[in-house]
């Protein structure tokens, strides 16, 4: 079965409320205008009715009941021989002539309510209306008039008429509804499916390949914002992309060069242009050294992406870890670098892998070594909420604003040289942010160029 599309549901939609509107529309105004009908009708009947009583206690007060009896047979006499001809002049019976009184059914009660004299009904042969209105005499209620009319002529086409509007009006407005309900459906899905088109097309287009796709849409509602995440995650895949890209170029290049040494060496060796000197096999142990760590820098990044890396948490004080960073002090002062740890004893434990969180602290020195020529560089704990911030510090060159979003991003490079002083492979500062989320805690930077760093991060303390 073929599925509808936004367009055809957003107009099938207002096109069945429309309908629906204009039914109950119809219904609405149908029982208004019964009701407005039969209001009138009735109003009429009882001033109709108010005549009959004055004629009938006119009667009653000359001839009492029996003259009323006598009126009213009479007037049954006349309409049985069907005779139109008689009549009481006019003015006579308080103005109202015999032939109306033939027209109408009448029923008069006493004031007990017992029936003391009537005409013959219409036997439902035609639509009549009831009213009833009492009957005085000498100021009081003797008795109860009770006339029923059937409808005029003029008031059976006024009702003619009244329907046939009714009529008119139903049939207008279902067509008009239809009509503007067709009329917005087409306008509003055309606004809503143009831009799922250009996000759908946009999509096919990228998924082939295309990544310098992006959508510009000012609609400004959700479809909008919809085309601003396409274009972030776009973006955000296309950088991924060319990071990923040159993932083959950056490894490749860190291991082309010491296995070129390594070989090259070898081959010396065995030809006799080289004698395998204590020296010569520690340049070599120095380059298998080199590939040790990218491979395993490569080992750790894929585990901590995988969310497979183990890790063995004890409590442990931050006070207790100060000693494993001695080495930083004599190494930065070779470089003429002040270096200072300061990790206050009353800080609280935190529930940490201590080798990986060495690990960490080691890679961020490592990089401010790497990155700082002269000043001073600091590493510092401070409590603060649900655990602790550890912070390194350095006067080094700084990170460009528009390298910071990217920078713990893997094979990510601020410095793109190849250099080995400064060059790196860019798995650094990736492997520590995923060290440090592996912990439950978090990493950030701040930086100006020329100024320095301060690389923190946060891990939970132990409960």
């Amino acid at each position: 079965m073929k599925k509808r599309g936004i367009g055809f549901r957003v107009t099938a939609s207002l096109v069945a409320v429309s309908l629906l509107t204009s039914v109950l529309s119809i219904l609405f105004f149908y029982s208004l205008t019964r009701k407005a009908f039969n209001d009138y009708v009735r109003e009429n009947r009882t001033q109709i009715v108010l005549q009959v009583s004055r004629i009938v206690g006119d009667i009653y007060d000359q001839a009492g009941w029996v003259g009323v009896q006598q009126l009213l047979e009479g007037i049954s006499y006349m309409r049985r021989m069907h005779s139109s001809h008689m009549g009481m002049g006019p003015g006579s019976m308080g103005g109202m002539g015999l032939i109306f009184l033939m027209q109408n059914d009448i029923i008069v009660t006493d004031a007990s309510g017992r029936v003391v004299a009537s005409t013959r009904g219409f036997n439902g042969q035609a639509r009549t209306a009831s009213i009833t209105a009492p009957v005085h005499s000498g100021g009081e209620i003797v008795g109860f008039v009770t006339v029923r009319s059937p409808l005029k002529p003029a008031e059976r086409s006024l009702e003619f008429v009244f329907y046939r509007t009714l009529s008119s009006y139903s049939l207008f407005s279902v067509a008009f509804g239809l009509g503007l309900a067709l009329l917005i459906g087409a306008l509003v899905s055309r606004r809503l499916t143009e831009p799922i088109k250009q996000l759908s097309a946009a999509v096919k287009r990228f998924s082939k390949g295309e990544r310098d796709v992006k959508i510009t849409l000012e609609t400004g509602d959700e479809l909008s914002s919809l085309a601003e995440d396409f274009n972030a995650m776009a973006e955000k895949i296309r950088k991924s992309e060319e990071l990923r890209r040159n993932l083959t170029a950056d490894i490749a290049h860190e291991l082309r060069t010491p296995i070129a040494i390594i070989q090259g060496t070898l081959e010396s060796i065995q030809e006799g242009v080289l004698e395998p000197t204590p020296a010569l096999m520690l340049s070599l142990q120095e380059e298998v050294s080199r590939m040790t760590r990218l491979i395993k820098d490569l080992s750790d990044l894929s585990l901590v992406e995988a969310g497979k890396l183990e890790l063995n948490r004890i409590k442990i004080f931050p006070a207790e870890l100060a000693g494993k960073f001695i080495h930083f002090k004599a190494e930065a002062e070779a470089k003429g670098i002040r270096f200072d740890i300061n990790f206050p004893r009353n800080l609280p434990a935190v529930y940490a892998d201590p080798t990986r969180l060495v690990q960490i602290i080691t890679n961020l020195l490592s990089n401010a070594l790497k990155h700082t020529s002269s000043g001073r560089i600091e590493l510092s704990a401070e409590k603060a909420e649900g655990g602790v911030v550890f912070k390194v510090q350095d006067t080094g060159s700084g990170i460009k604003k528009e390298d910071l979003p990217y920078i713990f991003e893997r094979f990510y490079r601020a410095e793109k040289s190849r250099s080995r002083k400064t060059g790196g492979t860019g798995l650094g500062l990736a492997i520590t942010k995923g060290l440090v989320e592996a912990h439950g805690g978090r990493i950030w930077v701040e930086s100006r160029e020329g100024e320095g760093s301060v690389f923190s991060f946060f891990i939970p303390s132990a409960t």
